[in-house]
């Protein structure tokens, strides 16, 4: 056989192709972890985002859901307060004639969406912003956000009962630890329900497609 050809074939066979070479390209682009921006909105106060950078760093990339979350406490907080001032009021309205337990359970539920209300205005123009629900209607939000709190609301008045006629503490106290217990739930919820991501025409498509062709 002739050496020349050997040898050629030898070097054709040792000599990485373009196809190998673009194969590791791709790898190694992959592996290598891409630039990524911050995960939050910058905002017009340099001094804030790099306090901004720092939670990023620190969270793992969850410095938008730090900056919703202290949001949303403020104007949660807020909204306590309101509820706390409506709770108190209707106590003092409400007859004496009325039970304990429907005396307290009629100021709660007009508290409950009083403060509703007044978490949902600032909240919706504020905290969640940015999230891609927000595309929907102004009616749509305030349904969705009625609706998940709602739940929230129930939660409320059944925790406030509890404590109030089961554990025996002050109306007012019992009613300051549900919305605490509740605080949490309610955050969880609007990003789960309230503001999650609209679905497009041609998403529901390709999502119904493979079960049409079953």
């Amino acid at each position: 056989m002739d050496q020349s050809l050997v040898q050629g074939n030898l070097e054709e066979i040792l000599e990485p192709s373009n196809d190998l070479e673009e194969l590791v390209e791709d790898i190694v682009e992959q592996v290598t972890p891409a630039e990524r921006g911050p995960s939050y909105h910058p905002t017009r106060w340099e001094t804030v985002n790099r306090a901004l950078d720092i939670v990023d760093n620190v969270t793992g990339g969850r410095a938008d859901w730090v900056v919703r979350f202290v949001s949303y406490i403020f104007f949660g907080g807020t909204a306590a307060i309101v509820n706390l001032a409506v709770f108190a009021g209707m106590l003092y309205i409400l007859p004496a004639t009325m039970s304990d337990f429907m005396r307290t359970l009629v100021a709660g539920a007009v508290a409950c969406e009083i403060s509703l209300i007044a978490n949902f205005i600032p909240n919706d123009f504020f905290t969640f912003r940015h999230m891609p629900g927000r595309e929907r209607s102004w009616l749509a939000r305030c349904g969705r956000f009625h609706l998940t709190s709602l739940v929230g609301s129930l939660l409320t008045i059944l925790i406030q009962q509890f404590f109030s006629h089961a554990v025996h503490i002050l109306p007012m106290l019992a009613q300051a630890i549900a919305l605490i217990l509740v605080l949490f739930y309610n955050f969880s919820f609007h990003h789960l329900f309230t503001y999650r991501h609209k679905k497009t025409v041609t998403e529901e498509t390709v999502t119904t497609a493979p079960l049409r062709s079953l």
